[in-house]
C-alpha cells in the first residue's frame, strides 16, 4: 500500500491537474554517489537541492522528521 502512494498521486493529478500541485519526480538512492550525482544533476539544472525521504517514516500531515532538504548554502 505504501509503495503505491506516489503512483497513485502520479494518476489522480494527471486526470485532474492543479496549477498549484505537481508530483515530483521519484529517484530511490543505491547509496551515497548516487544521491550526490541526483543532487549535482538537479543544482547543474538550476534547482536549489532535493527532499531526501526515510522510506521507514510514518506518513503524517504537516511537517515530518522523516523528511531533509538537501541543499547548497552560500556562506558569505
Amino acid at each position: 500500500q505504501k509503495a503505491n502512494r506516489w503512483r497513485l498521486s502520479v494518476e489522480y493529478f494527471g486526470k485532474h491537474p492543479s496549477k498549484f500541485i505537481e508530483v515530483a519526480e521519484k529517484e530511490e538512492c543505491s547509496g551515497m554517489q548516487h544521491m550526490e550525482k541526483f543532487f549535482q544533476d538537479i543544482i547543474d539544472k538550476g534547482g536549489e537541492g532535493i527532499i531526501l525521504r526515510d522510506p521507514e517514516a510514518p506518513l503524517q500531515r504537516g511537517r515530518s522528521r522523516g523528511y531533509l532538504k538537501h541543499k547548497v548554502m552560500l556562506v558569505i
